[in-house]
């Protein structure tokens, strides 16, 4: 299976969304050396993957994490890529504002933590164009896209203690300057 060439076909035509996704896939390949080989792979094919619920032919529920996760176990990618697109990015509050966490929860196991929190670092360091930016860039950009009375932009509120803390324990890991400032 090749993570690039399905997430360049479905990607292709939504926005900017395949840039993005090529600048996650370099923050994860990055970052992979910190996981057990199992989550390491795992991880890149998921940097590829993770947007790929935005494709109009999956979007089932409009939650892009959960369309994402259930297409790829149905073309029979790994579980453990799966989970990682599902839970991608910390979308477990996305989900509970959707009503959709039990669906989540139930189809598909959390990843460990370690890797979602690479998979976090690499979406919130990848801008929605595909440059290389800060945790704070990547949050401001997503709130400015999105209506404050929004489902992603509530989630997104709700979530950054977290999204924050994930980017500096990666950056911290990787020995990088911690570029987020709070």
């Amino acid at each position: 299976m090749d993570a690039p060439a399905v997430a360049t076909e479905l990607l292709a035509d939504v926005g900017s969304r395949l840039a993005h996704t090529r600048a996650v896939a370099a923050q994860a390949d990055r970052a992979c050396h910190l996981l057990e080989p199992l989550w390491a792979t795992a991880l890149v094919d998921a940097a590829w993957l993770h947007d790929v619920g935005y494709a109009p032919l999956l979007v089932d529920t409009g939650f892009h994490s959960l369309d994402g996760a259930r297409w790829l176990r149905a073309n029979h990618w790994p579980d453990t890529v799966c989970r990682l697109v599902a839970w991608h990015t910390r979308a477990g509050q996305e989900a509970r504002l959707r009503d959709l966490h039990s669906q989540l929860q139930s189809e598909f196991p959390q990843p460990p933590a370690a890797a979602q929190t690479a998979l976090t670092w690499a979406d919130l360091t990848s801008s929605p164009t595909g440059e290389r930016c800060t945790a704070e860039e990547r949050v401001a950009s997503i709130l400015a896209r999105y209506p404050a009375g929004s489902v992603v932009h509530r989630a997104t509120i709700m979530n950054l203690p977290d999204l924050f803390d994930a980017a500096e324990q990666i950056e911290r890991r990787l020995g990088l300057k911690t570029a987020s400032r709070r």
